[in-house]
């Protein structure tokens, strides 16, 4: 397949493949560190990976396609680092947001409590960030279908308590 995605749109599916994993497993797929930012959640470090990419700063097992996108270069290699439980995260993340464009994705995350949180503020500002608590991964949103809930809530508190007290 080998196709390019927006790094706005991975950054997002990024997110949501992390708090579906952190939630099921008590661990996060990229084991990074989550700032609110003005555009939603974002694992710090995965987007250093991804500017420098996208600058041609870098070169990983991914590509610069133009200066907002970029692909895999060997999908299967990249495919090799993941666990089974990454996999799963990454196939409920394609189901239930793959649909979505990359605003669309970044206003969605803005309905999650790691970014309600600082929405008064980052609201306006371009600049600015703040260190999400990463207990408001376990913390249910008020949409009303949230694919989150497909999770049972004993394994949410399972995981909740695995994440923090190992």
């Amino acid at each position: 397949m080998n196709a390019s995605i927006d790094k706005l749109a991975a950054i997002k599916l990024l997110f949501f493949a992390d708090r579906y994993h952190l939630r099921k497993y008590g661990r996060l797929i990229t084991e990074d560190t989550y700032y609110a930012l003005p555009h939603g959640p974002v694992a710090s470090n995965a987007l250093d990976v991804v500017n420098s990419v996208l600058l041609k700063e870098h070169q990983t097992h991914l590509e610069r396609v133009n200066n907002k996108a970029f692909k895999a270069i060997d999908e299967e290699c990249a495919l090799e680092y993941l666990s089974d439980s990454d996999i799963e995260a990454l196939d409920f993340v394609i189901e239930n947001f793959s649909q979505y464009s990359a605003w669309e994705l970044r206003e969605l995350s803005h309905e999650y409590p790691e970014w309600k949180r600082f929405k008064n503020t980052l609201g306006g500002s371009t600049s600015k960030r703040e260190k999400i608590a990463m207990g408001d991964f376990f913390q249910d949103t008020n949409l009303p279908n949230d694919p989150y809930r497909v999770i049972d809530h004993t394994i949410v508190e399972l995981s909740k308590n695995l994440y923090f007290h190992g």
